[in-house]
């Protein structure tokens, strides 16, 4: 893989919202921090498809701003990690790329194509997104090189999640990507926090900086669709997000926490980052549609 060069970069893909939980002290990248909140109750006063139309063009130009200001981390700087520290890190990069972009940047569930063609703002909205995410790979990719490893074209978690995304339905998969937007963003979180090494510190920035703002997209986009649920409704809905959060974070954990672990990272910090995202999540929702109410 062709590394980028030291410079400032400016992605093809874009955006940038903060996640609403502290996060540990990184890297002088600019993360920024809009109301995530305040633009979806503006938003719930419309018509369903009037309100989604809105909320996916404010996204657009949200992806195309984030495109700005993403300095690339120094590769070639030196790494305080002893060589047991990256053997030991090394398969977690190399699965990261592969899932992060690295594989099909899109949707493939086998009704996709009926929900990127309900607009053509949903489209591009959708498009603009996984750019991110194969800018993701290209980070996770560069991370790899940086230490020597391998760049790999398939492993058992991957393919289970592929399956699971293909054959269970495009309303599955876009589920099933908010919550590993939630529980990759604790993994960078918790790596962020305790590698000590510069550019991965600074890569999990870039990346948090943008799982920031994916979440905070899939927030407008639920509390839009959900303004018209029955309150029974919305309460199984929870429930069932938040057993399939913990699950994704179990299976997540299954193959990244034996790499984590020599770093420091333990298994009750990861989770408790995890626990965290979810609940941050849910209570979004239920302000978003208080407000919308008043």
């Amino acid at each position: 893989m062709e590394r980028p060069p030291s410079s400032t970069t400016v992605l093809s893909p874009p955006l940038s919202i903060p996640h609403p939980s502290p996060a540990p002290p990184g890297p002088p990248h600019p993360e920024i921090h809009p109301d995530p909140d305040s633009r979806a109750r503006s938003r719930l006063s419309s018509t369903s498809h009037d309100s989604t139309k809105h909320i996916f063009g404010k996204w657009i130009a949200h992806f195309h701003a984030n495109r700005l200001h993403r300095p690339e981390p120094d590769w070639e700087a030196p790494t305080g990690l002893s060589s047991v520290q990256i053997q030991s890190l090394l398969p977690s990069l190399e699965q990261f790329e592969l899932g992060d972009g690295g594989g099909p940047a899109c949707l493939i569930a086998f009704n996709a194509e009926r929900f990127r063609s309900k607009t053509e703002t949903t489209r591009q909205v959708v498009d603009l997104w996984f750019n991110e995410e194969r800018e993701h790979a290209r980070l996770l990719g560069c991370a790899v090189d940086r230490f020597g490893g391998r760049h790999i074209a398939g492993h058992w978690s991957f393919s289970a999640f592929y399956l699971c995304r293909r054959w269970l339905g495009v309303r599955f998969e876009v589920q099933a990507l908010l919550l590993t937007e939630i529980v990759s963003d604790a993994y960078y979180r918790v790596l962020r926090a305790q590698v000590p090494d510069r550019p991965l510190q600074e890569m999990c920035s870039l990346i948090i900086r943008d799982e920031a703002g994916h979440i905070a997209f899939h927030l407008d986009r639920v509390v839009a669709g959900q303004q018209r649920w029955p309150g029974w409704l919305r309460a199984f809905w929870r429930l069932q997000f938040r057993v399939l959060g913990h699950v994704a974070a179990a299976v997540l954990w299954t193959s990244h926490g034996p790499c984590l672990r020599p770093l420091g990272v333990t298994t009750p910090a990861y989770f408790r980052a995890v626990r965290q995202g979810i609940e941050s999540f849910l209570r979004r929702c239920r302000r978003c549609r208080s407000q919308s109410q008043w």
